[in-house]
């Protein structure tokens, strides 16, 4: 009972750090869906973001995936691509992706290429992943670098502190930092973020 208590003070204190991560360098398995989860309530902090990462496993290493994210500004964007991971070791996890974000009132368009994901396993209750993106503005058919984001964060699984729904395979606590890349933010060129991440199981039961 202590244990709850304690996370849910934990989530409710870091909401009011709400940037979104983006991924790591494990894939989700195959027919599995992930959803990670940010959430800055009423838009409270300037620099937040309400957040949904989403990836749906096609095979073992292979993924669809992809983002939702709501600005303060209201001009919000997203992101769609494809996910493969390459390297799938007992510490050591990397992937690669590529993939389009867009924004829904600039007329904005970027390419997220390469990309380089990672997720180091230290042990089975903790893992740091993050990855690194080259992000290229599309204007008139042409690609031109504009830098690369980064981010980075600790992930602490639930399943040993609290019994799950039979329909999830677990559920992660994530704490880490965000450095967008394309601009100098204005509360400094790092910033906090979590979420809650919840990989379901298996909707089919094909091998």
């Amino acid at each position: 009972m202590l244990k709850n208590v304690i996370i849910i003070i934990l989530i409710l204190v870091v909401s009011g750090f709400s940037s979104g991560g983006y991924d790591h360098g494990t894939s989700t398995g195959k027919g599995q869906l992930e959803l990670d989860l940010t959430w800055n309530p009423f838009n409270l902090i300037e620099f937040g973001q309400t957040y949904i990462v989403i990836g749906y496993g096609l095979t073992n290493h292979l993924d669809i995936h992809g983002y939702y994210a709501h600005q303060t500004d209201k001009d919000d964007n997203y992101y769609y691509g494809l996910y493969y991971q390459f390297v799938d070791t007992k510490y050591l996890d990397l992937a690669t992706a590529i993939g389009r974000r867009q924004y829904t009132v600039s007329d904005v368009k970027d390419l997220f290429f390469p990309q380089l994901l990672f997720n180091i396993k230290f042990s089975k209750n903790l893992t740091v992943g993050g990855a690194f993106v080259n992000i290229q503005r599309i204007t008139s058919n042409t690609f031109k670098s504009r830098g690369t984001a980064f981010d980075i964060a600790l992930y602490l699984p639930l399943s040993g502190v609290v019994k799950l729904p039979k329909y999830v395979h677990e559920i992660k606590i994530a704490f880490g930092i965000f450095n967008p890349g394309v601009f100098e933010p204005d509360h400094g060129n790092f910033l906090p973020t979590y979420s809650i991440d919840i990989t379901f199981k298996k909707f089919c039961n094909n091998k």
